[in-house]
């Protein structure tokens, strides 16, 4: 096996602070990373758990893919989406861990993503910048698909 680069749409993910947060300040943080709107969320303390609601997965993964193949001009791409179609359990899953914000709160994110392309082996055994870049990137781009606010990326292997 080797290492390879994932692109994904986060499923599940678990947040944790060193301190409590309000509802308001959790949303504030997290939506720097993903679309909070598209999750079903369960507020603690120290702690948020989110889960991506089904519908947003099942009604936009086929636009979103055809706009994956448009941005990568490769057509290769949509083979998952040809294997496991709208039914979001059916993608190959990873988990990924991050710091969503370092200091004053720390707050780090595990995130659990349906793995929506793989490519090929990278020589790095991890990367810190370029995922949380990956992931700013389309929170932040308008592609007009909900899912656009819901992706991170990972080496996996």
């Amino acid at each position: 096996m080797g290492t390879y680069y994932a692109l994904g749409i986060v499923k599940k993910f678990t947040a944790k602070s060193t301190q409590s947060l309000s509802q308001t300040d959790w949303k504030k943080h997290l939506n720097e990373r993903l679309n909070m709107e598209q999750y079903s969320i369960n507020f603690r303390d120290n702690a948020v758990i989110g889960e991506l609601k089904k519908e947003v997965f099942e009604k936009n993964i086929e636009d979103f893919y055809h706009k994956l193949v448009k941005i990568t001009n490769n057509e290769q791409i949509a083979i998952d989406f040809e294997d496991s179609g709208t039914d979001m359990e059916k993608y190959q899953d990873w988990v990924t861990v991050m710091t969503v914000k370092e200091h004053s709160p720390n707050i780090s994110l595990r995130a659990e993503f349906a793995i929506l392309f793989i490519e090929g082996k990278v020589i790095a055994e991890e990367f810190s910048i370029e995922p949380q870049l990956m992931n700013w990137l389309f929170r932040h781009v308008d592609l007009s698909n909900p899912l656009s606010g819901c992706i991170m990326a990972d080496i996996v292997g």
